[in-house]
């Protein structure tokens, strides 16, 4: 069962506190990297770009001050002495990167990459002809550091097709995926596990091409400079590859200079609008975090714009924006207290000072879809989604979810939580959970769902708690576990959402966590109308007798309880 984080709120707070300590030394101090590119293969036709990947990150990475070992077309006596060498001088190292562009194959639940003198015809040459991925990963997993290892080898592989001619141990597509183990581990593939990734056209992949774009600017922490090549990836394959990665990194950690601004009184740039969203009866507004997760709000990230402190802009953003990332149950509480009909007026005045400002034309659509004016919460949310403003992505997404001043449209829908979930958004990703539990426009799919539920969660998303609880609870995905969905349910409800704080009343009442407490129940549920008088009643059906009145009651279930999730209905899209 997975580690469960003991409380959002104290986790948050520990990962401020430590985040004043370690977002300058992780930057600074040794930075080692080995980078491998094969392109030459000698068995099978050659690659055009892992060579040329390989030389160019190489230098943009001496470029921000890395000690770089790079191998490129290297046989397998060449990969495993750089490889050696490598591993040799971790120790007392603060950054530790391994880049390998190449053909890569997964057998048996491992990944192995290739040399250029690699001759593959049996499953026994894939163990002694190849690098084994799990034996870098373990020798560069130690505490006191950042490892990250990132792979654009999931191409089209010939290899597989003379193994797959011999009828056993026949490998999968691409490369399957491992995760980030122990502390302070990021892995990034170019790809989504059992993918192919795309060569390109050009001197680089479409891959390495967004990296190189991106790895050398300053003040872009790592995970949210993965989630900008994220973006670019998606749009240069036509939503064809995602880049993937897992992460277990404590803190910020930074390949080129953290950004640096001159005074206090200087202008710098806002926060993007993001909230973390409650789980309530109103739909999970998107966060515009890049980072997941991220401990600074007012991180700069690809989807804010400079406003300068003061004036109409930042009178918009006070009377309109959603709860940062690891907000406070207080801010939380004070969202759902916005007047919105006054921030109507207070951003439509921003906007005519400032017209083509993405962010403020999703603050003024936000405004109007509070306001329930759906027609005019299109027009603006449009412009801004037009514009690749990632937060007017999901809010979008919502609307065409709902029927809400658009015709329904759950393949609309799906696109535009795609674009936004690409961009960092975490009510994105949620949103994309709820669409793979119910089944709707995709295949229903609730492995996935909690997975996007998970990554909703680290990207401080409270409704993806709620809905992982629910999973749980109801055995979705994931044998049932009324431990567990409590556990996800009181993370919620320490967040003050209501919704999650009536949960846990019903299962004291029932006695799903040790023998019925009214009292226990009744104090929940006070304390629920007390913090979020707005939110829905839960309407859980009690355990059935028989198989087919169980099945019955999931159906019931299933299209009763998610409804909350969306501005006052009970599930997804009503």
């Amino acid at each position: 069962m997975r580690k469960f984080y003991s409380r959002f709120l104290f986790v948050a707070f520990c990962f401020f506190a430590a985040l004043a300590a370690m977002q300058t030394e992780a930057f600074a101090g040794t930075r080692i990297a080995l980078v491998l590119g094969n392109s030459n293969y000698q068995a099978v036709p050659a690659l055009g770009n892992p060579a040329n990947d390989a030389a160019d990150l190489a230098q943009t990475l001496r470029s921000v001050g890395f000690e770089v070992i790079e191998q490129r077309d290297a046989t397998r006596d060449a990969m495993a002495s750089a490889v050696r060498d490598f591993t040799e001088r971790l120790r007392g190292v603060d950054v530790a990167l391994f880049f390998y562009a190449g053909h890569g194959l997964q057998m048996n639940g491992e990944n192995y990459l290739l040399p250029v003198d690699a001759k593959i015809e049996t499953p026994a040459d894939v163990r002694f002809n190849t690098l084994n991925l799990t034996d870098i990963q373990q020798e560069m997993e130690g505490a006191g550091r950042a490892n990250i290892i990132i792979l654009d080898a999931c191409r089209n592989n010939p290899f597989i097709e003379k193994l797959a001619r011999g009828g056993r141990a026949v490998p999968n597509r691409g490369l399957g995926r491992i995760d980030a183990a122990g502390q302070g581990s990021l892995i990034v593939y170019s790809t989504q596990p059992n993918n192919v990734a795309l060569d390109g056209t050009g001197r680089n992949s479409p891959f390495t091409a967004a990296l190189l774009k991106y790895i050398a600017t300053p003040g872009i922490e790592v995970r949210q400079m993965i989630s900008r090549v994220r973006g670019d990836v998606l749009q240069a394959t036509a939503q064809k590859q995602t880049p993937w990665d897992s992460s277990s990194l404590v803190g910020d950690v930074y390949l080129a200079a953290p950004m640096v601004t001159s005074s206090p009184s200087a202008s710098t740039p806002s926060t993007a609008p993001s909230q973390a969203g409650s789980g309530g009866p109103e739909l999970t507004a998107p966060v515009a975090s890049q980072a997941a997760p991220s401990a600074d709000p007012q991180r700069t990230t690809p989807q804010t714009s400079p406003i300068a402190a003061g004036g109409p802009a930042s009178e918009c953003e006070r009377a309109a924006a959603p709860a940062p990332p690891f907000a406070s149950p207080e801010q939380l509480k004070t969202r759902n207290t916005l007047d919105f009909a006054a921030a109507v007026r207070i951003c439509d005045a921003a906007l005519r000072a400032n017209p083509n400002e993405p962010s403020l034309q999703y603050l003024l659509g936000r405004s109007y879809d509070k306001t329930k004016d759906y027609l005019q919460a299109l027009r603006y949310l449009a412009k801004a989604a037009d514009a690749g403003y990632a937060p007017a992505q999901a809010n979008l997404g919502v609307l065409f979810a709902t029927g809400h001043g658009v015709v329904k449209d759950l393949p609309r829908a799906y696109e535009l939580f795609s674009k936004a979930a690409a961009g960092g958004v975490p009510g994105a990703i949620s949103n994309l959970g709820a669409m793979y539990a119910g089944g709707d426009f995709v295949k229903k799919d609730e492995a996935r769902a909690l997975e996007l539920y998970q990554k909703a969660i680290e990207a401080a998303d409270p409704f993806a708690l709620t809905q992982t609880g629910l999973m749980y609870f109801h055995g979705k995905g994931t044998p049932r576990d009324y431990n567990a969905a409590a556990e996800y349910f009181q993370q919620a409800a320490d967040l003050n959402d209501g919704f999650s704080l009536k949960l846990l009343a019903i299962m004291y009442e029932r006695g799903l966590l040790g023998a019925p407490d009214p009292v226990k129940a009744a104090e929940l549920r006070r304390r629920a109308v007390q913090v979020d008088p707005t939110s829905q009643d839960p309407n859980v059906p009690p355990p059935q007798k028989t198989v087919r009145s169980q099945q019955a009651s999931r159906v019931h279930y299933a299209r009763r309880i998610y409804r909350y999730r969306f501005l006052g209905c009970s599930w997804a899209w009503c």
